[in-house]
């Protein structure tokens, strides 16, 4: 016949289960709650055994508690070491551009027109994209291109416009 020891080991035994379900969840503090609770009881019965497996289950826990927080605060770290890398490359090209554009008021008049003429280009050729025109695009894109090319690379770098002129042709070339 059962007696009030045995509901209270079942109990705690209860309380056990029931932790481990809530391990599996990830809610630890309720864990160590439930875990102590359960501690108590094999206290009032008497089971130093089961006290001393429940503290180092505790002691696991808490352990696990102390690593994920650490583990999230080396990926905060991480991530802002992330962001601050970015905003350093986007400043470094923001001085890039800047650069550029000082250079490109510092070029002859001859190299200021032919850019001049390829704005122009560039606004007639989206214009007329946006209507359909894609041979007369395909025209002057591919004038644009040998206007970039005709000046001095030494002057100004354009390697990135000509490469962005070069894939908006192939672009068009594909929607043909």
């Amino acid at each position: 016949m059962p007696g009030p020891y045995d509901k209270l080991e079942k109990k705690a035994e209860s309380l056990e289960n029931q932790s481990k379900l809530e391990f599996n969840k990830k809610n630890y503090a309720s864990v160590i709650s439930l875990l102590e609770e359960a501690k108590s009881i094999y206290a009032q019965l008497g089971f130093h055994g089961k006290i001393g497996m429940i503290n180092q289950r505790i002691i696991r826990v808490r352990n696990l508690i102390n690593f994920e927080e650490q583990g999230a605060s080396v990926r905060k770290k991480r991530e802002q070491d992330f962001q601050n890398r970015v905003q350093e490359v986007l400043s470094e090209k923001q001085v890039y551009r800047e650069k550029q554009l000082a250079q490109q008021r510092k070029l002859s008049p001859e190299i200021e027109k032919i850019l001049e003429k390829v704005k122009m280009l560039i606004v007639k050729s989206e214009r007329e994209e946006k209507l359909g025109k894609y041979p007369r695009v395909i025209g002057r894109y591919k004038y644009i291109l040998e206007l970039y090319k005709s000046i001095p690379q030494d002057s100004i770098d354009l390697s990135n416009e000509i490469s962005e002129i070069e894939k908006k042709l192939s672009f068009i070339i594909s929607k043909m």
